[in-house]
């Protein structure tokens, strides 16, 4: 029998398990009143480091497609012109073969030969000390936090592609030249070739400037238009690496432009505060000016075709008329300020290309778990984000919940860093006040700095080859035209005069070819700055007047360069040697 003791605690242990089991309960019911949990799972590209660095790299590969087709272009002009000429010295020699009787083809190994052991070694010396040297230095400009270590992987697929293009610059060039000169006789080969006519050009039929030019000024122009293949290929040669030089200025201009023209020309606020009661005003020295909004981050795709989503803030100002004082609407189309209405909602220019909406489109917006259905009523510019804008009316219209401010709008006296800081802990002493955020200087996805310094390379690249074509092409108009020079220094022409004889026409070719370069450099540019736009960004198409001024001035200074080799070169023209017969 158990004793009145044990009874005792056996009764208190059963009642403080009921009470437990009851503890239980009352915790499992509400368990299961409780809201259910929303989980989200982000892979790396929702990190903004690594979305800047895949954007970054976007619009490089973009620049990347268009510089080496160039470079390739200007390549095969320097090949031709060097075959060209190395074919045209020894063509004695190959008449004396055709008519001793070798055939075409044994004739044309020399050279071919030549072509492919030039065309091999090039792209692979320069495959081989690009994807060493570029990438890993590309790759220092890029790299952020989350990036810091380079593994180099060497592209072979691209270096493949760089021999072919190198054969078909070498190999092309030969074949080319070699078909034209070997359809001649040999007595045709054997003998030199007569010098080209002058004519009368044009400049001639207009007496009252022809009549002012002294005799060297009109010689000079008068070759210009008498070897016109050598005017044509000089002037495109120039333009060529003018056009490049002015694009990467101008991609350097459009990248450094984004966040002045964003936060200058399109956003007039600094700061943005959240609130949880947003009809509450907030105070500040340094705040200027400030007006209520409901500022919400939603996702935005098309009602139909390709489903594809965006990020977007979503601005409705308390008061729509006082908008225009802290975002300028500019239509896309007409370049007129847009204005907010009831009729539908206004969206930025990149957001409306990456949905392929226009006025009139609908477009599906998620607000939290709520789907909305709104109408574009227009398009603004913009330069850096997605954003949509509507009246809080609208959003009645379209949203099963009122319409309720979450923030406001500040424009700030002082931007410095400090005075940022001082406002922000002023402000978060504040009842009701949750975050302060600055657009301008948040990290997001506007880092571009990165992509603006590896424009430089691309510049200096440019300015390289600049120099090479016009060294190439002066050295082939000297070695072309020797017995001339030969001959003018025989008549008594001294170096100085015989210098100018050949810059001159040189100086003409050049500004012809900066002129014809900055359009060039133009167009190049409006189609990179257009390829390389990623993600939520729109570069503006901005060229300045530096960038002009810099290409047109690497070019002449180059040309000079040139210029004081080629009057060393012809101070020492050998004439008796240059004038004597060669039969």
């Amino acid at each position: 029998m158990p004793s009145a003791y044990q009874t005792a605690t056996t009764k208190a242990a059963t009642a403080k398990v009921a009470a437990g089991v009851k503890q239980l309960t009352r915790a499992k019911q509400q368990l299961q009143k409780a809201p259910q949990a929303t989980y989200l799972y982000n892979d790396r590209t929702a990190n903004v480091g690594y979305q800047d660095y895949f954007d970054e790299s976007k619009s490089i590969a973009a620049i990347a497609v268009i510089f080496p087709g160039f470079f390739l272009f200007i390549a095969v002009l320097i090949t031709f012109t060097t075959i060209s000429r190395m074919i045209e010295k020894n063509r004695r020699e190959i008449g004396l073969m055709r008519a001793l009787g070798y055939t075409k083809g044994f004739i044309s190994m020399k050279y071919v030969i030549y072509s492919i052991l030039a065309g091999i070694l090039g792209s692979i010396a320069g495959g081989v000390l690009g994807t060493l040297t570029l990438p890993k230095f590309i790759f220092s400009m890029l790299s952020n936090n989350n990036l810091t270590h380079y593994v180099g992987v060497i592209p072979w697929a691209f270096i493949v592609e760089a021999l072919v293009a190198g054969l078909i610059a070498t190999l092309g060039s030969a074949a080319v030249v070699l078909i034209i000169n070997l359809r001649e006789k040999p007595t045709e080969l054997m003998r030199e070739r007569a010098p080209k006519a002058g004519k009368r050009i044009l400049l001639e039929r207009i007496k009252p400037l022809w009549n002012r030019m002294n005799f060297n000024q009109k010689v000079s122009y008068r070759n210009l238009f008498r070897y016109k293949t050598r005017m044509i290929m000089t002037i495109v040669g120039i333009a060529g690496c003018t056009g490049l030089m002015l694009a990467g200025f101008g991609i350097r201009d459009s990248v450094n432009d984004l966040i002045p023209d964003q936060f200058n020309q399109v956003q007039h606020y600094q700061g943005i505060v959240t609130l949880s009661d947003a009809d509450k005003r907030v105070h500040d020295p340094n705040i200027k000016a400030q007006t209520a909004a409901m500022v919400q981050s939603i996702t935005v795709s098309p009602t139909k075709g390709t489903k594809r989503n965006a990020t977007v803030t979503m601005v409705a100002p308390k008061t729509p008329t006082k908008l225009n004082d802290y975002v300028s609407l500019t239509s896309t189309q007409t370049g007129q300020s847009e204005k907010l209405t009831n009729q539908g909602v206004i969206i930025t220019e990149k957001l409306a290309t990456d949905m392929h909406a226009k006025k009139g489109s609908l477009l599906s917006a998620k607000l939290g778990n709520k789907l909305l259905k709104v109408k574009v009523a227009g398009v603004t510019k913009n330069y850096a984000g997605h954003y949509l804008y509507m009246t809080p009316k609208y959003f009645n219209q379209v949203s099963t919940t009122t319409y309720s401010p979450t923030s406001h709008l500040l424009k700030l006296k002082s931007e410095s860093a400090s005075q940022r800081q001082k406002t922000s802990r002023n402000l978060l002493k504040q009842s009701g006040v949750m975050n302060v955020t600055y657009p301008r200087y948040a990290s997001s996805s506007l880092g571009t700095v990165g992509l603006s310094s590896v424009v430089l390379i691309f510049i200096a690249l440019s300015a390289a080859l600049g120099l090479v074509v016009l060294y190439n092409l002066t050295n082939v108009n000297i070695s072309e035209r020797m017995r001339e020079l030969s001959t003018i220094k025989a008549l008594g022409f001294y170096d100085n005069e015989v210098t100018a004889y050949v810059a001159r026409e040189n100086v003409v070719l050049t500004l012809a070819g900066i002129v014809f370069g900055w359009g060039i450099g133009l167009i190049l540019h409006h189609f990179i700055m257009i390829k390389a736009q990623t993600g939520a960004i729109l570069f503006p198409l901005t060229v300045h007047y530096p960038g002009y001024i810099w290409s047109a001035v690497l070019t002449a200074c180059f040309s000079l360069a040139v210029g004081v080799i080629t009057h060393y070169k012809l101070k020492h023209i050998d004439m008796l040697d240059s004038l004597a017969a060669s039969e």
